[in-house]
């Protein structure tokens, strides 16, 4: 994790280890009806969750910028954008990520893989032609900071419970609606989910809790991303400026602009999806991000 001259947040501390002892308890009650089953079948089905959960992380660079219609450009293309890259990347002393370009004209960005060794960061073209220079570096160190912090790959494994009990959940919906069934078949489907039936519940709690859970541990990252970038640069103002103006075109966008956004809105640096923070939202509102980086410029021009 990149260093920080940021203090401590004890709040976000506390709230990221209740999140991350949530995540463990998911995972053993993802694996417990393998356990029930023996111990070598619970030993198997929570290395394979283990292994899915990090190849699906591994694999999200290449899906997400195939889902933006995205290309990796080089330092030759982009002089600027890369020349802003090397700043960080030498004041951070991570490996440079690769970047990419997306023509979309709706200002965002986000990071992509599952550590600096292999990361990508992708901007497009509308942040860049509604950002000063010094904002663009600001969101540009922001998502510098989820490359450092791992967190494409910590939210992958965290949400990995939630994503195989929602698989499992409509499966056994099928079952028991019998879509596509007639006759014995949709019996005996009818019979299979009756059997089911507690498994089916536990994968419906087992659903609303992870969704919960990697939201929140979404919200949390996002502030940890914000507190690193800002110390990055030594600008908070600028990622607070940043972020209001993405805000704000967001929040004026068409249902199709919107659409377009949506295989990364959990990773965009501004929410996809307006309105007030709540369990629901992947994002922190604007008026915390703002508060919280106007007390880490107050902290660092007081030397504190």
């Amino acid at each position: 994790m990149a260093t920080s001259r940021d203090a401590s947040d004890s709040g976000l501390t506390w709230r990221m280890l209740v999140t991350a002892v949530l995540v463990a308890l998911m995972y053993a009650a993802a694996v417990l009806p393998a356990f029930l089953a023996g111990p070598v079948w619970g030993a198997a089905a929570a290395a394979a969750a283990v292994a899915v959960a990090v190849l699906s992380a591994r694999a999200a660079d290449r899906l997400a910028l195939y889902a933006m219609d995205a290309r990796l450009v080089t330092s030759a293309e982009e002089p600027e954008l890369h020349a802003v890259v090397d700043r960080l990347c030498m004041s951070s002393g991570l490996p440079k990520p690769r970047l990419a370009v997306s023509a979309l004209d709706m200002p965002n960005a986000f990071a992509a893989g599952s550590g600096p060794g292999s990361a990508v960061v992708c901007v497009t073209d509308g942040l860049r032609a509604r950002l000063e220079p010094a904002e663009l570096a600001a969101v540009l160190a922001h998502e510098i900071a989820h490359v450092a912090n791992r967190d494409v790959l910590v939210t992958a494994i965290a949400s990995f419970p939630g994503l195989c009990a929602g698989l499992f959940l409509g499966w056994w919906t099928g079952l028991i609606t019998g879509r596509g069934r007639y006759g014995a078949g949709r019996a005996a489907a009818l019979l299979l989910g009756v059997v089911l039936l507690p498994l089916g519940v536990a994968a419906a709690v087992l659903f609303a809790a992870g969704t919960l859970v990697g939201l929140a541990l979404s919200r949390h990252r996002e502030l940890c991303a914000d507190s690193t970038g800002a110390v990055l640069t030594g600008r908070p103002g600028d990622l607070s400026s940043a972020l209001s103006k993405v805000t704000e075109a967001v929040r004026d966008a068409s249902r199709d602009d919107l659409r377009a956004l949506r295989p990364v809105r959990g990773r965009c640096v501004v929410a996809v999806r307006g309105g007030v923070e709540s369990l629901l939202s992947s994002h922190p509102t604007l008026e915390r991000r703002t508060e919280r980086l106007s007390a880490i410029s107050w902290r660092l021009e007081s030397g504190g």
